[in-house]
């Protein structure tokens, strides 16, 4: 299953978060929560509130405790949002409060959640934090050994496994779909998107700089920033049949994602600190 573009409702300039916003200032992190679009920039966090068609800055969190914030996550269940850094993640709740939710041991790149976990990715290993009554219970993924020494930029949970984008350099950009072996349990590559060596590019099945993802959960879609090429790429569950979201600002690279389930929305951070919703009016079939 896919969703065409023809199907992909783009919105008037007015419902952009990016004029409420500082230009110049790389989105680090986007996420909603109960109706509220959560901006992570270099020292704050920018709250965004919808009205009649176009949404408008609610207020602003500043933590000065933040350390080069990194990416910013919510979760539903618990009606909370999780900031990472470069030592910490960080609770924040929907009155603005800062806490620390656990320390960690080696910089992370990003964070996403599900409602049982809340995953950390870094150098070949997804680090998995599960709420407990005191603290969290901490276990990890590692990548296979044939992925070791690539660097993982973020990873999303499904179903059967989970769907990893990395990259090195000029030679490795892909996303992978790892699942852990049933015969020693450690993790394997099921499928793949993107390409290894020269391949790296533009085209069809190519991927530059692919640093973050978005998952649709009815469906197991999959959403990729890929961030040289300027546009998001829509794959489905086994990372196959994919379409090119291609209509962003000229000079706006795509860095943060979030796929708002509720509004069938995908929200896309940018290079420049504008955030643009793409709003899906239905999804299709593919046989």
């Amino acid at each position: 299953m896919f969703v065409s573009e023809e199907d992909i409702f783009h919105p008037p300039e007015e419902s952009s978060a990016a004029k409420d916003k500082p230009k110049g200032v790389e989105v680090r992190g986007v996420a909603y929560l109960d109706g509220r679009i959560y901006i992570l920039l270099s020292q704050s966090i920018q709250v965004l509130e919808e009205v009649v068609q176009y949404w408008k800055r609610a207020k602003e969190i500043k933590s000065r405790s933040f350390e080069r914030p990194q990416d910013i996550v919510a979760c539903t269940s618990r009606k909370v949002l999780y900031v990472l850094d470069q030592s910490r993640i960080w609770k924040v709740d929907t009155n603005g409060n800062v806490s620390v939710y656990v320390q960690l041991s080696q910089v992370s790149a990003t964070l996403s959640v599900t409602k049982n976990h809340l995953l950390v990715i870094s150098s070949e290993i997804i680090i998995i934090y599960t709420p407990g009554f005191f603290r969290p219970s901490v276990s990890q993924f590692r990548l296979p050994v044939g992925l070791a020494g690539t660097k993982p930029w973020h990873a999303v949970e499904t179903d059967d496994g989970y769907v990893i984008a990395h990259t090195d350099a000029a030679r490795f950009h892909r996303v992978s779909k790892l699942k852990k072996s049933q015969h020693d349990k450690s993790s394997v590559e099921v499928f793949a998107y993107g390409a290894y060596g020269t391949e790296v590019g533009e085209g069809e099945g190519q991927l530059s700089s692919p640093v973050y993802l978005a998952l649709e959960p009815k469906h197991g879609h999959i959403f990729v920033a890929d961030h040289d090429n300027g546009r998001i790429v829509v794959l489905n569950h086994n990372l196959t049949t994919r379409v090119m979201i291609t209509d962003v600002p000229e000079g706006c690279y795509p860095t943060r994602l979030c796929y708002v389930d509720k509004r069938n929305e995908l929200l896309v951070g940018m290079s420049n600190g504008s955030v643009i919703g793409y709003k899906f009016k239905r999804w299709s079939v593919i046989v």
